[in-house]
C-alpha cells in the first residue's frame, strides 16, 4: 500500500487511514451493519431525471435477492468533481462509502489519493468466482479503470461524443438531414445556414466543467495533451486551429450557443438548436424529450485526419474499510454486471457497456434498431481513446482549469494566448 498524498486543507485535521493505495485497506475494522445486515454505501453521480431510477431498480433487485447485504445508493450532486470533493471531505473525518463511482479523468488522482480495494484481489478472495475479471471483460475494457500495474476499479458508464441533430431544421434551412455533416468545416457550414434561415442557434457542444468533449475536439485535430514526459503540451497550433473554428462560430457567426450544459441540451431538444455535440449518455433523455425525430451521426472529422476522441464515464472503485465491507460491495457490483442490468442501463441512458456480451442482448439489438442513435455510439467505439487523468493532485484543479479556458476563449479571448496560459500554470502543478 502506498502513502496517502493528502491535500493541504486537510493535513492538520487528518490525523488517521495512513496507508493509500490497492490491497484492501483497514480490514481490522468492522463492517457497519443494519437488522443483522452488512451495510453497502453506493455513492453515485445520477440524478431522477437520467440514471438514477435504474440504479434504484438495480438496488432493490439485488436487497431482495438475498438477506444478508443491504445496499444503500447515495446521489452526489454535480457530477464527478462533486463526488470526489464530498469523497474528500468524507475519507477526511475518518469514513468512506463503500462503493464510489470515479469519472475516468479522475483516475490517477483517485489512485494516488485514496484508499481502495483492487477488484484483482477482491476476485482473489472470491472463491467462487476467482476468474470473474478474465471471463467477464476485455483487457482493453479493464484497462480504461487501470492505471500503470494497478488495476483500480472496474468500468461500469462508456459514453462515446456524438453529433445528435434536428432534421426539421435541417429541413427548414435548405440542408438534406440525410446528408449529415462529417467534417467541422461542413459543422460550421450547416450551423451558419440554420441560423440564417431559421433564426434559431445552428450549434451547441455540452459545456460541463470538464474537458471531456473539447478533448475530443483538440485531439481529433491532431492536438496532444499530455507528453510522454506526463506534461502538458496542448498548447499547440493544432489546439488553436480547433478553438478558433470553434470561437468563430460562437462569436463571429454567432450561430453557436455558449451556454451550461443542462441550459444547452435543454435548448436541443425543445428545437432551439440545429445540432449538439454530447455524450452518447444523454440518447435516452434528448430522444423522449425531443418532439422532432432525432437524427445522429458520428464525431466530425477535421478534413482528413484520424478521429479521437475520449472514452467517458466512469468506473466503480471499492472504498470500503473492512474486508467484509469489501466483500459485500464485490458481490453487488458483480450482481449489476450481469447483461441483463447493463442491457437496462444501457437502453435507458445510452451508456455503452463494458461486457462485450451485452450487445448480443434481444433488448439492446431492438433498442438498436429502434434508436439510430445508439447504433453510431456503438460504431464509434475503434475511435475511443483514454480520457486524459491528470496525475497527483492535480485531476481535480486541471478540470476546472480547462472549463475556465473554454469559457475564456468562448467570450472572446485569444486561443493560443488561452491555452499557453493555462498550460503553462497546469504544468507548474506537474512539477
Amino acid at each position: 500500500m502506498k502513502l496517502i498524498k493528502w491535500l493541504c486543507l486537510f493535513l492538520a485535521s487528518v490525523m488517521t487511514l495512513a496507508f493509500a493505495g490497492c490491497g484492501g485497506g483497514d480490514t481490522a475494522k468492522e463492517a457497519p451493519k443494519e437488522n443483522g445486515k452488512t451495510v453497502v454505501t453506493f455513492w453515485h453521480v445520477y440524478t431522477k431525471n437520467f440514471g438514477a431510477p435504474v440504479i434504484k431498480q438495480m438496488v432493490d433487485d439485488f436487497n431482495k435477492s438475498q438477506d444478508k447485504i443491504l445496499v444503500k445508493e447515495v446521489y452526489n450532486p454535480d457530477m464527478y468533481p462533486g463526488l470526489m470533493k464530498n469523497l474528500q471531505a468524507d475519507v477526511a473525518s475518518g469514513k468512506s462509502p463503500s462503493i464510489a463511482m470515479i469519472g475516468y479523468n479522475y483516475l490517477d488522482y483517485f489512485n494516488e489519493n485514496f484508499q481502495y480495494a483492487s477488484p484483482v484481489d477482491l476476485a482473489k478472495k472470491d472463491t467462487k468466482d476467482p476468474d470473474y475479471l478474465e471471463k467477464t471483460f476485455l483487457p482493453n475494457v479493464l484497462a480504461l479503470a487501470k492505471t500503470g500495474d494497478a488495476q483500480v476499479g472496474l468500468p461500469f458508464s462508456i459514453s462515446a461524443p456524438l453529433l445528435f441533430y434536428n432534421p426539421d431544421l435541417f429541413t427548414a434551412a435548405g440542408l438534406d438531414p440525410q446528408a449529415a455533416p462529417k467534417t467541422w468545416q461542413e459543422v460550421r457550414d450547416d450551423a451558419k445556414k440554420i441560423h440564417d434561415a431559421t433564426g434559431e442557434y445552428g450549434f451547441y457542444m455540452q459545456e460541463y466543467q470538464d474537458n471531456w468533449a473539447t478533448q475530443g475536439l483538440l485531439t481529433s485535430n491532431g492536438a496532444v495533451i499530455l507528453d510522454e514526459n506526463g506534461k502538458a503540451a496542448f498548447a499547440s497550433k493544432e489546439s488553436e486551429e480547433a478553438y478558433q473554428l470553434y470561437q468563430d462560430m460562437v462569436l463571429k457567426d454567432q450561430s453557436a450557443l455558449h451556454i451550461a450544459a443542462d441550459e444547452g441540451i435543454a435548448s436541443f431538444y425543445s428545437g432551439k438548436v440545429g445540432m449538439l455535440l454530447g455524450t452518447s449518455a444523454k440518447i435516452g433523455t434528448i430522444t423522449q424529450s425531443s418532439a422532432f425525430n432525432v437524427m445522429a451521426c458520428p464525431f466530425p472529422a477535421f478534413g482528413d485526419k484520424k478521429v479521437e476522441i475520449p472514452a467517458g464515464g466512469n468506473f466503480l472503485a471499492v472504498t470500503a474499510q473492512s474486508e467484509e465491507e469489501q466483500m459485500a460491495a464485490w458481490e453487488f457490483i458483480k450482481f449489476i454486471m450481469q447483461p441483463k442490468y447493463l442491457a437496462q442501463w444501457t437502453i435507458n441512458t445510452g451508456y455503452l457497456p463494458p461486457r462485450q456480451d451485452v450487445a448480443d442482448e434481444p433488448s439492446v439489438q431492438e433498442a438498436i434498431a429502434k434508436t439510430p442513435a445508439l447504433k453510431v455510439a456503438f460504431d464509434e467505439l475503434p475511435s475511443l481513446t483514454p480520457w486524459v487523468a491528470f496525475p497527483g493532485d492535480v485531476g481535480v484543479k486541471a478540470e476546472k482549469m480547462f472549463a475556465d479556458m473554454r469559457d475564456t476563449i468562448l467570450s472572446g479571448a485569444a486561443p493560443a494566448e488561452a491555452l499557453k496560459a493555462t498550460q503553462d500554470e497546469l504544468n507548474k502543478l506537474l512539477k
